[in-house]
């Protein structure tokens, strides 16, 4: 990954930057330190600015174990948007999960894939989560393991308050989407958003968690997307109680989950 920003470069007042640590759809994170030698991470907004800051603004005074904190929003001297979060040394669940499937790599945290009794506590933790963030009225829409992190025993979901949305590009004809086709509910594709995608986008992850797998792949994003739509996914391979617990959760109306 090519990022704007090096070691010792200083594009927000108050902050040095130590070094990239990731790329997206709306932007650079960086890790920094601020001038007082407290460790950060920066997130440079790139994308449809207002909208995101707007977004991310209604989050700045939630706090919970389980939520990635927002600290602040700050512009540089070009006008461009930054959210100062906290740094979170550990890896997304995204990272744990693929290297899980290594068998030369081993449990590298507190469970095991496949293993429930040490799956669920941490699931328990996302819930906690996403639980507080609908009580606070914010729907997440774009949770994936790659926005789910383990740090120090803890479960953390990050880039709530971001806008995800589904257009169409007139030139190229395309859809384009910030969330990962694997975990998008049916509905999404008719603009609904309730807090039933985020529930949606939970069965997923916790059927990959237990499995290894996503229930519905394809070798096309039109393939996924219809198997979302029509497909029902397959339970055999889960203990009985999860099976009804995710089969419900992956309903294709989003009123029975």
């Amino acid at each position: 990954m090519k990022f704007q920003y090096g070691n010792g470069q200083c594009p927000l007042e108050g902050y040095v930057i130590r070094r990239g640590i990731g790329i997206g759809g709306f932007g650079e994170v960086y890790f920094a330190e601020s001038d007082s030698g407290k460790e950060v991470a920066l997130k440079r907004i790139q994308k449809n600015l207002d909208v995101e800051i707007r977004g991310v603004r209604h989050c700045l005074n939630l706090r919970h174990p389980n939520l990635v904190a927002i600290y602040d929003i700050r512009y540089d001297q070009e006008q461009q948007g930054w959210i100062v979060m906290e740094f979170i040394e550990g890896e997304s669940l995204r990272e744990h999960l693929d290297r899980s499937t290594d068998p030369l790599a081993g449990p590298i945290h507190s469970y095991e894939q496949g293993k429930p009794e040490r799956i669920l506590p941490v699931f328990a933790q996302i819930i906690a989560g996403m639980t507080y963030l609908h009580d606070q009225g914010i729907v997440h829409r774009d949770l994936k393991p790659a926005n789910i992190f383990l740090d120090k025993g803890l479960a953390k979901i990050g880039d709530y308050g971001l806008s995800k949305y589904i257009s169409t590009s007139r030139r190229a004809g395309q859809t384009e989407s910030v969330g990962t086709f694997h975990y998008m509910a049916p509905e999404i594709g008719k603009g609904e958003y309730g807090k039933e995608i985020d529930i949606y986008s939970l069965g997923i992850i916790l059927y990959e968690m237990l499995t290894g797998t996503v229930p519905f792949d394809g070798q096309s994003t039109q393939e996924i997307l219809l198997k979302h739509l029509t497909a029902d996914p397959d339970l055999s391979m889960l203990p009985e109680g999860l099976a009804h617990v995710i089969g419900k959760s992956l309903a294709k109306n989003p009123t029975n989950r």
